[in-house]
């Protein structure tokens, strides 16, 4: 029961099992009895004397005339100054553990032992010691990437000018192997930094099933603890190369420690050598950190016995997951609203979607190649892009239309070329042009039931030979008032445009010509 004291015998339990390292609630569960007696008996100072308030503490008193400690059965058997001597040295804890278990022989108290317990036990004996619980990172499993930022001497002069361009160091790790990547980049912008970690993957070889990284705005447009906002963009980028994104808690750098302790190691070991260096260009920048980095990455590191490239060929490789066929297309995302025609306007061209979205507003991503229409995170359409030199167009799915306007494109063109047909050829072939080579087959519509409807206030053998006139001329797109105009003037009398007097030009004496630029004739040099 929650209310009733504990004897001396449960109190040595609840410590034994706090000793091998068991939580409250697991202790409780153990022990059939509430967490809140557990907390109770979990912290317990030096026995309380008796005062004038009250007597002394009964269960501590118990507790100090049976003060033997608990000690686990294996710890006996550890001689804790030489793991003391070791750690003090720079060896690991969790190397030092390593190598005694996989010695032979018998007996082997340590063998099994989870290093958790092991760590504890050592903490208890030395609290002071520098010790950390490091994290431990299955091959394949994680990447985490990190900007260094602006460093002194980083960068690259401009052929041309001279000018100094400072340059940020970006850096891609793998967790298990630390094999590392460094690339200069210009900025941390989106363009760069998805450049960047590309060239990474594929520097790598292929991709780990987690990538890791700072809350920067190219990746993450809101930080946050529990539900961070990626970047749409870099959303993408992970979806395409088959990776989870997995952004750091904002200001915890030790969420992403082994890249923090790379790049700074990295950094000081080039830090001196850039002073005796000058670059005129970011790639000739690139090519020098490419080969340093190869050096960095065979040198053998003591922890292991090997370097980071040996540990990432033999035990990492293997398990990464290939590349995607094609790599990311970068892009750029918009917002636009979908007209009641059930087009979006993307600069001076047109591009359909479902007629079920008029008046809501999506999420464009525009590629060198695509257009792709959002909508609440699905895609609704895909277009081809138009190239840039090309205005005023329109590119439409027949599905995306409502059925009025399917029978109204399919109907009214038909319609009207079948009316054209029965005045004779040449109403057929204007008609034809300004529906069939026009950017919509609806933008002349008007202009063409306005030709046609001519026939009614002159006769349909004038509409055709006013259309024989028209289609002679070099108008792509023939407007209503010219071939009325035509009309009007066969029925004034000129039947013929020929008969209509040409425009004659006379000399004009202030036109200086071809040669005005010449000297006289007697003062040009002789050829």
């Amino acid at each position: 029961m929650a209310g009733t004291r504990k004897g001396p015998r449960m109190i040595q339990e609840i410590q034994r099992l706090k000793a091998l390292g068991l939580g409250k609630k697991t202790v409780a569960r153990a022990l059939g009895i509430s967490k809140n007696t557990v907390r109770q008996y979990w912290e317990l100072g030096e026995p309380r004397p008796a005062t004038a308030l009250g007597p002394a503490d009964p269960t501590a008193a118990i507790l100090a005339a049976a003060k033997p400690k608990y000690e686990a059965p294996w710890a006996k058997s550890v001689a804790w100054e030489t793991v003391k001597q070791a750690v003090d040295a720079g060896e690991a804890l969790a190397i030092w553990l390593e190598e005694r278990q996989r010695e032979g022989g018998e007996p082997a108290p340590l063998r099994g032992l989870a290093y958790t317990s092991f760590w504890r036990e050592f903490k208890r004996r030395y609290p002071e010691a520098p010790l950390e619980f490091h994290k431990t990172h299955p091959p394949g499993e994680r990447i985490e990437f990190d900007y260094k930022g602006e460093r002194p001497g980083f960068g690259y002069y401009e052929y041309s000018s001279g000018t100094f361009v400072s340059c940020e160091m970006f850096g891609a790790i793998l967790c298990f192997s630390q094999l590392l990547y460094i690339e200069a980049s210009p900025s941390q912008r989106k363009a760069d930094f998805l450049g960047s970690l590309q060239q990474a993957f594929a520097s790598f070889g292929g991709v780990t099933a987690l990538i890791t990284g700072d809350n920067l705005k190219s990746a993450v447009t809101r930080a946050h603890r529990y539900d961070p906002d990626l970047n749409p963009d870099f959303a993408a980028f992970c979806g395409h190369y088959g990776t989870a994104p997995l952004p750091a808690r904002p200001r915890r750098p030790k969420d992403k420690s082994l890249i923090e302790g790379a790049l700074g190691l990295f950094w000081r070991w080039i830090r001196v050598k850039l002073p005796h260096k000058r670059f005129y260009s970011l790639a000739e920048l690139n090519a020098w950190i490419a080969a340093m980095l190869q050096t960095f990455n065979a040198r053998v590191q003591r922890k292991y016995g090997m370097s980071r490239r040996q540990k990432f060929e033999t035990s990492e490789r293997a398990l990464l997951k290939p590349l995607p066929e094609t790599p990311y297309e970068l892009c750029e995302w918009r917002t636009a609203k979908l007209h009641w025609d059930c087009f979006v306007q993307l600069g001076k061209n047109f591009y359909s979607a479902p007629f079920a979205l008029r008046g809501k507003e999506l999420s464009v991503r525009i590629t060198s190649q695509q257009v792709e229409l959002y909508y609440n995170l699905e895609r609704v359409a895909l277009h081809r892009r138009l190239p840039g030199n090309q205005q005023g167009r329109y590119v439409r799915d027949n599905v995306h239309l409502p059925p009025a306007h399917k029978a109204l494109l399919e109907m009214v063109p038909q319609r009207c070329l079948e009316d054209a047909s029965a005045i004779g050829p040449e109403t057929r072939q204007l008609v034809e042009r300004l529906i069939t080579q026009a950017a919509h087959p609806l933008t002349y519509l008007r202009r063409v039931q306005g030709i046609l409807r001519l026939k009614t206030r002159y006769s349909a053998d004038a509409l055709e030979q006013a259309c024989h006139k028209v289609n002679a001329l070099s108008e792509g797109f023939p407007r209503l008032r010219t071939v009325e105009g035509v009309l009007k003037a066969q029925a004034s009398g000129a039947a013929n445009v020929a008969d209509i007097p040409q425009v004659q030009r006379r000399p004009n004496p202030n036109l200086r010509g071809q040669e005005h630029w010449l000297p006289p004739v007697d003062q040009r040099f002789p050829v």
